[in-house]
């Protein structure tokens, strides 16, 4: 019925765990934000305030509950890649992009492309594993 679980899926729940907890930072960075915000009655970094709570904190932890419920993965370095891009991408891209609306120059105009480049690396790899992954959705 049930395969005991191998080493590799035991990783993947490791990194499941890893997304969720940043998850948890960035939803902290993003209620402060938030907070700031309403109470200086100054809306003009919204835009980084709601990446920061979708990108950092809603798409992390979904990712991370992805890979903590669905641990057999056949396409193991896909879903590595895909849980390194979502760290860096999605911590990295909201905050290139407070930086951005902060600074505009060709230094934060590179950055925030490089990291929102980054994240997009990690949403496509997602779509990759849930399509692709044949042991994903196999009846165990």
């Amino acid at each position: 019925m049930f395969r005991i679980a191998d080493k590799g899926s035991e990783k993947m729940q490791h990194y499941g765990k890893w997304l969720i907890r940043i998850a948890a930072v960035y939803a902290v960075i993003g209620a402060m934000i938030g907070s700031d915000l309403a109470g200086r009655k100054d809306y003009t970094m919204v835009p980084g305030h709601a990446h920061i709570l979708v990108v950092g904190w809603l798409s992390l932890f979904a990712y991370g509950i992805f890979y903590h419920v669905f641990k057999e993965i056949g396409m193991k370095r896909t879903a590595i890649l895909q849980a390194w891009s979502s760290l860096l991408g999605g911590g990295l891209m909201p905050l290139s992009m407070l930086i951005y609306y902060k600074s505009e120059n060709t230094f934060t105009t590179l950055l925030f492309i490089v990291t929102a480049s980054v994240l997009l690396l990690a949403i496509i790899l997602f779509a990759v594993l849930l399509f692709f992954d044949k042991k994903l959705f196999s009846r165990q």
